[in-house]
Order: C-alpha cells, then sequence, then structure tokens
C-alpha cells in the first residue's frame, strides 16, 4: 500500500513550472500532503483574518479553549488540545500582557492557576469567533449536509490516528 502510494505520489509530482495549485489537489494521492496543505492554507488564513488584534492561529486557539472550557489550567489546555505544554504557557503570557486573558489561582489547588477572559478578551471573542466561523464554512462550502457530516467523521477518524503516533 505505502509502496503503491509512494509511485503514485512520484507520478503527480511537479512536471513543469506550468502545474498549478488545484492541479496538484486533484491528482496528488498522498493524505499527509493535502493535511499539510490545508493546514499552511488556514495558517495564512489566520494570519490575514487576526492581524488587526495582532494575534496569531496559536493565540486564537488558546483563547478559544479559554472561552470553550470556562477556567482551565494551561495543563489542560495542553492536554485536551494536544499542544505543547511550553507553547501555551508561553501563549497564555502573551495573551495576559495584551490582556486578554488572567490567570486566577485555584481555590482547590493554590499551585494551579485557572484560566479567564477578561472584559477585552471577551468584547473581541464575538469578532473571532466569526473568523472562525467562516473558516469552517468556506471549508465545506460545496458539501451539502450529508457530505459535511461524513467529512467530519472521516477527519475525527484521521485525526485518532494520528494521536496514536
Amino acid at each position: 500500500m505505502i509502496n503503491q502510494l509512494i509511485l503514485r505520489a512520484r507520478n503527480t509530482m511537479v512536471k513543469d513550472d506550468s502545474e498549478t495549485t488545484t492541479q496538484w489537489i486533484q491528482e496528488i494521492e498522498m493524505p499527509a500532503a493535502l493535511i499539510s496543505y490545508i493546514y499552511r492554507s488556514t495558517q495564512r488564513y489566520f494570519a490575514r483574518e487576526l492581524a488587526e488584534y495582532h494575534l496569531g492561529w496559536g493565540h486564537f486557539a488558546v483563547l478559544m479553549a479559554v472561552y470553550e472550557m470556562d477556567g482551565p489550567s494551561q495543563d489542560s489546555i495542553a492536554l485536551s488540545r494536544g499542544f505543547d505544554k511550553t507553547m501555551v504557557a508561553k501563549t497564555v503570557i502573551r495573551l495576559e500582557e495584551e490582556g486578554l486573558i488572567t490567570r486566577i489561582t485555584d481555590p482547590n489547588d493554590r499551585r494551579s492557576k485557572k484560566l479567564h477572559l477578561t472584559d477585552k478578551g471577551k468584547r473581541i471573542l464575538p469578532n473571532l469567533l466569526q473568523i472562525g466561523l467562516e473558516l469552517n464554512t468556506s471549508m465545506f462550502a460545496d458539501f451539502d449536509e450529508t457530505a459535511s457530516s461524513q467529512s467530519l467523521k472521516t477527519l475525527r477518524k484521521i485525526a485518532l490516528n494520528v494521536s496514536k503516533l
């Protein structure tokens, strides 16, 4: 199976400078290459859309986790989202410096800090949610409800498979 994929990939590699991205997307049979392309494309989208807030994708992801989890610790964000603890720690410091989140000592565990959105964080949250919604909507723009649902199930299976690596 892997050898067949490698051979197909070699046959779909760039043959000349005139090949377009669309052609490559339609011809490549390497799932990891397509996932990588989607990742890079979403990174560009977030960089463009979040620029006015001086935020990047990592900041967005941590802010969304704080919003969704209602008072999480840094460790719980890292664990639940599959992020590196150091990345989360650095991101939290930056978000705190920007006045978007605050850390409050957990009364049940004085060593742990709970993260909460500040008023400033809550003010920009609707705009950030809209940015995320627009991205997700555009990803499934040409899909009917059944195709969207099936694609999401497939993506979940892929994510679970790679989480075991």
